[in-house]
């Protein structure tokens, strides 16, 4: 299992300043316009090294056959040229969501990885295969467009994709699900080695783009569909009552963020694929953060709530999402009062 872990990093290590000096002779930097945050061209793409490190280090690291692994491949790989599309010209949102519908429906259809079980929730517990259509595509496309948004400060998606994948990770090793075990690590090298790069003030920086951050999505959704499937079927390494809501207290700061958006761009009659400076991140910018200290205690934060999920998982799905839900709308609360606060002080002008 170390083999995916070790080769994902060095393979990311190796080919991201690569990488750097391709967008940089080529002029392929993220301009610093509208909602975007940095002050100069920075090269994004970063995804590529991500990319090439995680399919690699599986591949090396897997050690015998897994079910549906060739489609589960082919639907990483167009999914990652979807993102590169959109890194390089421009892909509008309608195309890109089509394009990850395509990727999720090649896994849904011709591997393992869907909702069969609804534990209970609402009084379901199997369901058809047409509501497992429904559901997993919803929640796979919910969980990548979710850490496609988050990615808007330094290490930010990274981090948080560093946390989940240690949890599911730990989760799938205990569990005895070797072959989703390699996979984390092979996510988990990259990600590591990746992030060294994006949070360098110096000429290695880089940002990884829609391929980095629809990888990491897709692949979270993948992990969150099976972690709650071997739960399902006994087989992980404890029992767990609300394993829907400990998912998501796993993946919370990207769901929370997406549904806190959207609801403010419905509210105020926007495009909910329209761009602003609304999200959690900016707040914690707004608040006096520096991006380390913002992506840190976002990464705390989530830290504590996948514990708050693991530990509360006895009082049921739906009152322990509701403890998750007001525990992030308190801390959004008191966020926004920092930040109303800093920018009413004299020679500070409120943002928008």
């Amino acid at each position: 299992m170390a083999v995916a872990f070790v080769t994902a990093l060095a393979i990311t290590w190796y080919y991201i300043p690569r990488v750097i000096r391709v967008v940089n002779e080529k002029h392929l930097q993220d301009k610093p316009i509208k909602h975007k945050i940095h002050k100069n061209d920075v090269p994004t793409l970063g995804g590529i090294g991500i990319f090439a490190g995680f399919l690699i280090g599986f591949f090396l690291g897997i050690d015998g056959y897994m079910s549906g692994l060739s489609y589960f491949a082919a639907a990483v790989i167009f999914l990652f040229f979807v993102g590169l599309k959109d890194d390089l010209v421009y892909l509008h949102p309608t195309k890109k969501l089509i394009g990850e519908i395509a990727s999720v429906l090649v896994v849904f259809f011709f591997t393992d990885i869907r909702f069969t079980h609804m534990h209970g929730f609402l009084g379901a517990t199997d369901i058809s295969m047409l509501s497992s259509f429904f559901v997993s595509i919803i929640v796979m496309i919910v969980i990548i467009n979710a850490f496609n948004l988050i990615d808007g400060i330094d290490g930010l998606a990274s981090s948080v994709g560093i946390v989940a994948t240690v949890t599911f990770g730990l989760f799938f090793y205990l569990s005895g699900d070797y072959g989703y075990t390699v996979m984390a690590l092979a996510l988990l090298g990259s990600l590591v080695a990746f992030l060294r790069f994006n949070l360098s003030d110096g000429p290695n920086k880089i940002f990884m783009g829609d391929t980095g951050s629809l990888l990491i999505g897709f692949t979270m959704a993948v992990f969150a569909i099976r972690f709650n499937e071997l739960v399902a079927h006994e087989t992980s390494f404890i029992k767990l009552e609300s394993a829907p809501s400990v998912s998501i207290a796993i993946l919370i700061i990207p769901l929370f963020d997406t549904l806190r958006i959207i609801i403010l761009r419905i509210y105020y009659r926007q495009n909910i694929f329209s761009a602003d400076r609304r999200h959690l991140h900016h707040l914690m910018l707004r608040a006096g953060f520096s991006h380390r200290g913002a992506t840190a205690y976002i990464s705390l934060f989530n830290i504590f709530l996948i514990a708050v999920g693991f530990l509360l998982d006895g009082i049921g799905i739906f009152p322990l999402g509701l403890v998750l839900l007001g525990l992030c709308l308190v801390a959004t609360f008191f966020l926004n009062m920092v930040v109303k606060k800093r920018e009413s002080l004299p020679g500070r002008e409120a943002k928008a």
